[in-house]
């Protein structure tokens, strides 16, 4: 996607905000983290394209809908859908990771100082690499899951270092597997001074960008190591569905206290709760888990693909 499809689609969104949403510009620029007269750029290129007519005329504006259903259902800040072909799930990807980019560039591009904390996954990661490099050493970017799997190799998709490489900023990386391998090993890593400071930064995080795992036989917490086949057992026999930053979710969303959650080293998610933690997923497999992560209240923003949101509106 070049740079004018990428504007033509933040022009389609403006022109569905504004003529079908019925929001003020003031509003549009809200949502969409632009300012009002880049709204009024925006809409003026609707028109010049010949986007409004009767109806939008563009496939992002039924993805405008059902990101405007999400947000309501779920009482969510914004919620962002992308379009998704069934012939090229590949494509899917890629317009997640140009509209996470979208959202992470909000906070990126500001020249006042600020923290920004990530998690880890290939969706999060897609999205910082869909950024554009830009300068912005007063930042600071803090991981909130353990970057090391269980035989000690580093995870390929931390999102930190990446981000830090591409503006200049900060990193602090949790230094801990996601799960450790006791009660006892936990307490002693959280305990170090270390991972004290790398919480204390993480607590005045203006933002969280996360993404969301599934957990069936295809979990990438045991796909990359994180857990064992036992732990994977566990999970499923508790009828876990889903997790965020490495702590399972049943299918309403709710914290599953089970062995692997006393030993899960990642930040609380109720730390986050006076926070804006968004997820970054989407795909009919991940669906599931997307749901429950809105359910249990755990999101205020959510970036996915017209598979998850149609499945998310479809569930009772």
């Amino acid at each position: 996607m070049d740079k004018f499809e990428v504007k033509l689609d933040q022009a389609a969104r403006a022109a569905w905000l504004s003529y079908v949403g019925g929001l003020t510009q003031d509003e549009i620029a809200a949502q969409l983290g632009v300012s009002r007269p880049g709204v009024q750029r925006l809409l003026s290129l609707a028109r010049q394209e010949g986007l409004i007519k009767v109806h939008i005329d563009h496939p992002i504006s039924s993805c405008m809908a059902l990101g405007r259903a999400l947000g309501e259902r779920f009482g969510l800040g914004y919620c962002d859908v992308v379009p998704a072909n069934p012939d090229a799930p590949e494509s899917a990807a890629f317009y997640l990771a140009v509209a996470g980019a979208r959202r992470l560039s909000h906070f990126v591009e500001q020249s006042e100082p600020l923290t920004l904390a990530l998690g880890a996954g290939r969706s999060v990661r897609a999205a910082v690499e869909a950024l554009d490099r830009i300068e912005r050493p007063q930042h600071r970017f803090v991981s909130l899951i353990g970057n090391v799997a269980r035989d000690g190799s580093a995870n390929r998709f931390d999102a930190v270092m990446a981000l830090a490489d591409k503006t200049g900023g900060e990193r602090f990386l949790l230094p801990a597997p996601v799960v450790a391998e006791s009660v006892e090993e936990k307490r002693a890593l959280l305990d170090q001074r270390l991972f004290k400071a790398i919480g204390a930064v993480a607590a005045v995080s203006r933002a969280a960008f996360i993404g969301v795992g599934r957990i069936d036989r295809q979990a990438t917490l045991y796909q990359d190591h994180f857990i064992s086949q036992a732990e994977l057992d566990e999970l499923l026999a508790l009828e876990a569905v889903g997790e965020l930053l490495g702590w399972p979710l049943n299918e309403w969303g709710e914290l599953i206290e089970c062995s692997i959650t006393r030993r899960v080293t990642s930040l609380a998610l109720t730390a986050f709760s006076q926070q804006t933690m968004v997820a970054i997923a989407g795909g009919r497999d991940k669906a599931p888990a997307i749901l429950a992560a809105l359910r249990g209240g755990w999101l205020k923003g959510l970036i996915t693909d017209e598979a998850a949101a149609r499945y998310v509106l479809d569930a009772p």
